[in-house]
C-alpha cells in the first residue's frame, strides 16, 4: 500500500481547497470588478498566511502570533527591493520570502524551550515590536535612502511582466497560493509531516520514535515564515503602498482566532479564515452596514467553534461529504549500573543495577516505585547518572532519538499517537529516520500491522480506533523494522480479561517475530505472570527483588512491598 493514496478528511480538504484554488483561477478574474479582484486578491495573499499558522498550529502544536508582522517583512523588503534595484518581481519575491523566513527562524528559537501560553506571548511580542518599526519607519514609496520614504509621491511595485492587469495578478496569486499550499502538502506527506505530527502529540513522543525535535521544531516555523514573506510580497504587488495599521499586532490575534474557526487542521479552513478575515468586512460595508459587525460574527464563529465544532467549520462542512472506504537481529541485553535519578530533594532512582537478558522481563513495584523513571532513563527522557549498556553501545551516550535509531522502541501509559495520521502512517514514523528505501519501510510496516491484526484497517484514522485498536497500533510502532529492546509501560491499562489475554499471546510472540526483548511494566500480576521470564522488583526507587518470575512473587519482601501481607 502506497500511502500518498490514502483517502482521509485531510486529503478530502486538500482536494477542495485546490478546486477552489484552481476555479478562482480560471473564473474569478473574469467576473469580478476592479473593487473585488483586488479583495479577491488580498484575501489570497492572506490564506497564504493563514496557511502558514494553520500548519504550526494544526500540524505541529505551536502557536505563533507574529504571521502578519512577518507578512509586513515580507512587503517591507519587496517594497524596498521593487524602488531601489531593477531586479524582476520573481527575484524580488523569492528574496522578500527568503527575508521573513530568517525571522521566522529566529522566532523558532524560543519554541526549543517553550509551548504553549509562554510561546504565544513572545511570538505576540515579536509582532508589537514588528507594529512598533513600521510604524516609526514606515514601508517603502520610492524614496531616497535606505528606508525609501517620502511624502510627496508614492510609486508602486513593478508587477510580473505576465502579470501586469488586475486580473492577470489575481491568477497570479492564486497559482503562487496553490504552490505555497503544495509546498507545505508535500512536506506533510513525508518525514517532516510524520515527525512533525509526533511532536504535536507529544515530545517525548516524537524522540522516542527517532525524530530530531530541534531540527523539526526550526523547520516548520522557517517555512510558515517564508509562507508569510511571500503572502507579504504579493500584498504589496497588489496594493502597491502598504501601511503599517495592517500589520498590528493585533491582526496577527485575529487571524489567528479565524483558522481555529476555520479549521486549523484543513486546507479548507485556511480559505474559510481568509474569506472571514477580508471578503465578509467587503460585504458588510457593500451592504451599507459597519464593516466592524465582523468582529461580533467573528466571536460568534468562535463559540461555535470551540462548543460545536474544536475541529472548526471545515470539518462541519466535510463530514457532510459521503464516507469512502478504501479497499534481524539477535535480541539485545541491557545493563544499568549505579543508576541514579533526583528530581530536587527526590529520590526517584537509587543506585539500581541489572541485567536484564530475557526474552521478556517484568518491572513490577508500588505506585510511585520508580518504575516509569526507570523507562525515561533507558528511554534518555530525564537526566540521570551511571550508565546504561547494551553489548558495545553505550546507550547513555545518546540522545533519545538516536537511542530509537538505535533500536530502542517505547509505548507510553496513554498512547502517544497522532490522530491528524491514519495508523499507517502513525507506524512508518517510527521508520522515517532509517536510511532505507521507502518501499522496504512500507512493507515492513504492513508487516508490523499484520503482526497485531490491523493490515485491513491501515488507512483508518486513529481518531476514530477505540482503546484496544489504539493500544495496538502503539505496539505495532514498537515492533517495526529492526527493534533490539522494546519498552511496554502498562499496555494492558484499561483492558478487558480477553483484550488482555491477547495482548499476552502478542508479547510473547515478539521474540520470534522481530527478535527483541522486551522489557514490560503492568500491574496486572497475572499477565507478568504469563509473559515475563524474569522480574524485577522495585520499591521507593531501590531493587528489591531479581529472579524468575515465579519466585518473585513468592518472596516475602516482594509481597509485602507489592502485593500485601496475609496480615494487612
Amino acid at each position: 500500500m502506497n500511502p500518498l493514496s490514502i483517502i482521509s478528511s485531510q486529503s478530502a480538504s486538500t482536494k477542495l481547497a485546490y478546486v477552489f484554488g484552481l476555479v478562482g483561477f480560471v473564473v474569478l478574474p473574469s467576473v469580478l470588478g476592479a473593487q473585488w479582484t483586488d479583495i479577491v486578491t488580498s484575501t489570497t495573499c492572506f490564506a497564504i498566511a493563514a496557511a502558514g499558522i494553520a500548519f504550526l498550529y494544526g500540524r505541529v502544536g505551536m502557536v505563533s502570533l507574529t504571521q502578519v508582522g512577518l507578512m509586513g517583512v515580507g512587503g517591507w523588503i519587496m517594497l524596498r527591493l521593487s524602488h531601489g534595484t531593477m531586479l524582476p518581481f520573481e527575484v524580488n519575491l523569492i528574496l522578500a520570502a527568503l527575508g521573513a523566513m530568517g525571522f521566522g527562524v529566529i522566532l523558532s528559537l524560543p519554541s526549543l524551550r517553550l509551548r504553549g501560553l509562554y510561546l504565544a506571548l513572545i511570538t505576540l511580542m515579536a509582532a508589537g515590536g514588528f507594529e512598533v518599526l513600521f510604524a516609526s519607519f514606515q514601508f517603502p514609496n520610492g524614496g531616497d535612502g535606505f528606508w525609501g520614504v517620502q511624502t510627496t509621491t508614492e510609486a508602486g511595485v513593478r508587477r510580473p511582466a505576465i502579470a501586469l492587469s488586475d486580473s492577470a495578478y489575481l491568477r497570479y496569486v492564486i497559482g503562487c497560493a496553490i504552490l505555497g499550499f503544495l509546498l507545505i502538502e508535500v512536506n506533510r506527506r513525508l518525514k517532516p509531516g510524520r515527525a512533525w505530527a509526533m511532536l504535536s502529540q507529544s515530545e517525548a513522543a516524537a524522540m522516542s520514535a527517532s525524530v530530531n525535535v530541534v531540527r523539526h521544531k526550526i523547520w516548520a516555523f522557517t517555512l510558515s515564515g517564508f509562507l508569510a514573506g511571500v503572502a507579504g510580497a504579493l500584498l504589496a504587488g497588489n496594493i502597491g503602498l502598504l501601511d503599517p495599521s495592517t500589520f498590528r499586532a493585533g491582526e496577527s490575534i485575529l487571524l489567528f482566532a479565524l483558522v481555529v474557526v476555520g479549521g486549523s487542521t484543513y486546507w479548507l479552513g485556511c480559505i474559510i479564515a481568509a474569506v472571514l478575515y477580508r471578503i465578509l468586512p467587503a460585504l458588510l460595508n457593500d451592504w451599507g452596514l459597519d464593516p466592524d459587525l465582523a468582529f461580533i460574527i467573528f466571536g460568534i464563529g468562535l463559540l461555535h467553534a470551540l462548543i460545536t465544532a474544536p475541529k472548526g467549520i471545515a470539518s462541519q462542512i466535510l463530514r457532510l461529504r459521503p464516507q469512502v472506504v478504501a479497499p534481524k537481529e539477535a535480541h539485545q541485553s541491557i545493563e544499568i549500573t549505579d543508576l541514579n535519578v533526583r528530581f530536587g530533594g527526590v529520590i526517584a532512582l537509587d543506585n539500581v543495577s541489572a541485567t536484564f537478558d530475557k526474552a521478556v522481563v517484568g518491572i513490577i513495584g508500588p505506585n510511585g516505585a520508580g518504575k516509569t523513571t526507570l523507562m525515561n532513563a533507558i528511554s534518555g527522557f530525564i537526566a540521570n547518572t551511571g550508565t546504561i549498556q547494551s553489548g558495545a553501545t553505550l546507550l547513555t551516550s545518546l540522545a533519545p532519538h538516536k537511542r530509537s535509531q538505535w533500536g530502542l522502541r517505547r509505548s507510553f501509559q496513554r498512547e502517544e499517537l497522532s490522530e491528524n495520521l491514519n495508523i499507517f502512517d502513525n507506524v512508518l514514523v517510527q521508520l522515517d529516520a532509517d536510511p532505507v528505501p521507502s518501499a522496504d519501510k512500507w512493507a515492513a510496516v504492513n508487516k508490523a500491522l499484520a503482526f497485531v491484526g490491523l493490515q485491513d484497517q491501515a488507512e483508518k484514522m486513529v481518531a476514530d480506533l477505540g482503546g484496544f485498536e489504539r493500544r495496538l497500533v502503539d505496539l505495532a510502532k514498537c515492533v517495526v523494522g529492526a527493534p533490539r529492546v522494546i519498552l511496554l509501560d502498562e499496555p494492558a491499562g484499561g483492558m478487558s480479561s480477553d483484550e488482555t489475554t491477547q495482548l499476552a499471546d502478542l508479547i510473547l510472540a515478539i521474540r520470534d517475530h522481530c527478535s527483541a526483548q522486551v522489557l514490560l511494566i503492568d500491574h496486572d500480576v497475572d499477565l507478568v505472570a504469563k509473559v515475563c521470564e524474569d522480574t524485577m522488583v522495585l520499591d521507593f526507587g531501590r531493587k528489591i527483588a531479581m529472579a524468575p518470575t515465579a519466585q518473585v512473587l513468592k518472596d516475602p519482601a516482594v509481597v509485602k512491598a507489592y502485593l500485601g501481607s496475609a496480615e494487612e
